[in-house]
């Protein structure tokens, strides 16, 4: 029964993206206000049924608890870049809807997609590529190339907040430095980890599902009703869709942050697996940290 319903998936997918592409033609109010959830959560269910029909696994076959934890911490990951985007001011919000509740549940559908969506791709990517044609050369992790690297992550995340205009590409690359060799000394997945096996796989991987999922990102924003706009320092030209054309190359280091940050969470989501109680305030003072953060982007990012 759970085979046929995720081959099932494949076609429930299929009819979410026409269906809600139909309506969108149509100018149906709700359909231009939530074109670009639908959008992605059908392209989400397409995906993971051509990963099982590929290869027998997907997120949603393997486990459904860790497919609703990686898009439940998929809204934090996201909120990141959104505090982030208060100093640096590159997007805005447009044409949401009026209301608190549902724009606010828009804001977690719409966020909870990423890691998803990104995960998604990345596998059906990496079921297409060989190891042995794509490894370039080996990178070790020594203590001098982890420290540099950490360190320059954190002098990148000051750098973007203290000259913001200057220096605001070093958000899509500060947590790789960052992050990859805090998820090393923590034992856990890393990208480093292949590279020092000469292994390039996953890293090419997600590399192409970050450029994927940028286009499509830009791509169902430009049609839908409720959607973002760009306002980037010195590089604002050339659009395609939204997006200026060479704001398109920070969806690739973007793609490995996400790695990063989605394998340090599911690390310790993992660890706190039996501590029910503390896994529960946990799950509440991210809620709380959901709304402060809805708030802080209907104030300085929604234009009305």
């Amino acid at each position: 029964m759970k085979e046929k319903i995720l081959r099932l998936n494949l076609y429930f997918g299929l009819f979410g993206l026409i269906f809600s592409a139909f309506l969108l033609v149509l100018d149906v109010s709700f359909m231009k206000t939530w074109f670009f959830c639908c959008s992605w959560w059908s392209f989400i269910l397409i995906m993971d049924s051509l990963n099982f029909r590929r290869s027998k696994a997907s997120p949603l076959s393997i486990s459904l608890k860790n497919f609703l934890f990686s898009a439940f911490i998929s809204v934090l990951v996201w909120l990141i870049f959104e505090l982030f985007n208060l100093r640096v001011k590159n997007w805005t919000y447009h044409d949401l809807p009026p209301g608190i509740l549902e724009r606010w549940i828009g804001y977690f559908i719409a966020y909870a997609s990423v890691i998803p969506a990104m995960k998604e791709i990345s596998l059906f990517v990496q079921s297409f590529l060989s190891k042995r044609k794509l490894a370039l050369f080996r990178i070790r992790g020594t203590p001098v190339l982890l420290k540099s690297w950490f360190f320059s992550g954190i002098i990148s995340i000051i750098l973007v907040l203290a000259w913001p205009r200057l220096f605001f590409p070093f958000v899509w690359l500060c947590f790789i430095f960052m992050l990859e060799p805090l998820n090393f000394w923590l034992k856990n997945e890393t990208l480093l980890k292949d590279l020092e096996k000469k292994d390039w796989t996953r890293f090419w991987s997600w590399l192409l599902a970050g450029l994927v999922a940028g286009f499509l990102w830009e791509f169902w924003n430009f049609w839908a009703g409720s959607h973002w706009e760009y306002s980037i320092p010195y590089l604002n030209f050339w659009r395609v869709f939204q997006m200026p054309v060479f704001g398109y190359t920070g969806f690739l280091p973007f793609a490995l942050e996400v790695f990063a940050l989605y394998q340090l969470l599911f690390a310790l989501y993992k660890k706190l697996q039996r501590k029910i109680v503390f896994k529960g305030m946990i799950i509440i003072l991210l809620l709380v940290f959901y709304a402060g953060a809805f708030y802080l982007i209907d104030t300085f990012t929604f234009v009305r």
